[in-house]
């Protein structure tokens, strides 16, 4: 071969073997790394983290684990008042809706355009209907808008001062309806309009004896029979039946909100009683309690003052009748704690409610079949419901519904998960959407949503 041959040979040789190299190593690095993906690109969204290291281990720097929000649950629990109250109500009062301004819309004028265009066109006449001068069109009257409204309320008096106070449930919005300075009240009963209060409390004079009044809200005010020792409400809270303390034992009287003339219908040697006004012709009369002594309930008919006994041999026995009064939750005082019981009246039957707890701290569903009844998480001790009235023993209530039929139990809300009450005086609002009560650990006014 000859020389320049052999060298443009090798020349060419080594071009392509220099050309082959490069397209090699190019396919090499072109070729996808298995060992290193587009993970990082990936983490800079995933919301999980920021973490690269891949491992099978589940061990905590390893594993991307989500945040969690952890919300907890709103209380069902409202405490309303932040001073003790005397006594409260729920009522349906009326309030004046605002003013609406009006707006009167106007239309501009248009004038109307001028032609000096003389027609040549013939005026057509065609036969049309003259209405007669005294037809009228008669235009729908437009109902008035309402000025006024229903709101849900509440009522409750300052135990400190005896100031009254009104809450809208719409709005939450607390005012004061009453200045008028009655020291340390013991106990508040409001009227069905929430308007007229009996007030209650331990006379100046004496420190011993009992002092009643009645006053309307804005209106005129006096004084009831001194020494009343228990009072209890109509079913439609227009008349009061009152315990009045005498020398031979007690009397009992009904009085009206609005008039001033009284009816005696019941007189007894006994005067350790309790009055639950439960139809309009039936008060129940219990026994005061203690866990040594028997209690027994009656039933005074305020048609003919007769009395005839319902059931009693019970310790510790306090009661509460349902609206019509054919069914009394009560409670006995056992070894291990206050147990509540049922009593049906029509069948003179009783029957176990399998639950600890006191009437006094129940209310009846308008059903007569349901009651709502604040439970006691924890029962120490005996001699209930002495030591509970005494201020010696407080609970920390769970809410429950009982259907007295079935014997069901529905937990509602526990306060021991927020802020524990000890409820007694429980009320409904219209609905039975919310459970009132007043607070036993300090007489502060609490709602509970149903």
């Amino acid at each position: 071969m000859p020389k320049k041959t052999k060298i443009i040979f090798i020349v060419v040789f080594l071009t392509v073997g220099i050309i082959i190299l490069g397209l090699y190593f190019y396919t090499k690095n072109s070729t996808p790394n298995t060992t290193n993906t587009d993970k990082t690109i990936y983490q800079k969204f995933n919301p999980f983290g920021t973490s690269t290291k891949v491992s099978t281990e589940n061990t905590p720097e390893e594993t991307n684990t989500p945040t969690e929000n952890i919300v907890k649950e709103a209380s069902k629990f409202h405490q309303i008042t932040n001073f003790a109250v005397a006594g409260a109500t729920y009522f349906e009062d009326m309030r004046l809706l605002p003013i609406k301004e009006k707006v009167v819309e106007t239309t501009p004028a248009v004038t109307p355009e001028v032609t000096t265009t003389e027609t040549k066109t013939p005026i057509k006449i065609t036969n049309t209907k003259i209405l007669p001068k005294t037809a009228k069109t008669v235009l729908p009257i437009k109902p008035a808008e309402p000025t006024t409204e229903i709101v849900p309320s509440l009522r409750y008096v300052e135990k400190a001062t005896g100031h009254v106070y009104q809450m809208y449930l719409d709005t939450k919005v607390e005012n004061k309806i009453s200045n008028s300075t009655i020291p340390s009240v013991y106990e508040t009963i409001f009227d069905s309009k929430a308007n007229s209060i009996i007030y209650r409390y331990i006379s100046p004079d004496d420190n011993n004896s009992i002092t009643s009044f009645v006053a309307s809200l804005g209106g005129k005010s006096n004084f009831l029979s001194p020494n009343i020792l228990d009072i209890s409400l109509s079913p439609d809270k227009s008349k009061f039946f009152s315990l009045i303390e005498s020398k031979t034992g007690v009397t009992g009287i009904i009085k009206s909100f609005e008039e001033t003339k009284t009816t005696q219908v019941f007189t007894s040697s006994f005067s350790e009683w309790l009055s639950q006004w439960v139809t309009d012709k039936n008060i129940y009369l219990t026994t005061k309690p203690s866990y040594l002594v028997e209690g027994s309930v009656f039933n005074l008919n305020t048609t003919n003052g007769t009395l005839s006994k319902i059931f009693g041999g019970v310790k510790g026995l306090t009661t509460l009748a349902n609206n019509d009064g054919t069914s009394i939750i009560f409670g006995a005082s056992l070894d291990i704690g206050p147990k509540l019981n049922l009593f049906d009246i029509k069948n003179h039957t009783s029957s176990d409610l399998n639950v600890y707890g006191l009437p006094e701290k129940c209310i009846w569903s308008s059903d007569n079949i349901n009651v709502y009844c604040s439970i006691p998480n924890v029962i120490t001790g005996t001699q209930y419901p002495d030591v509970w009235y005494q201020g010696l023993v407080t609970f920390d209530d769970r809410v429950v519904k009982i259907n007295t039929q079935t014997k069901d139990i529905i937990s509602i809300a526990n306060s021991s998960n927020d802020k524990p009450v000890d409820a007694t005086h429980l009320f409904l609002d219209k609905k039975e959407s919310k459970l009132f009560f007043i607070n036993k650990k300090d007489s502060t006014l609490w709602s509970l949503d149903l």
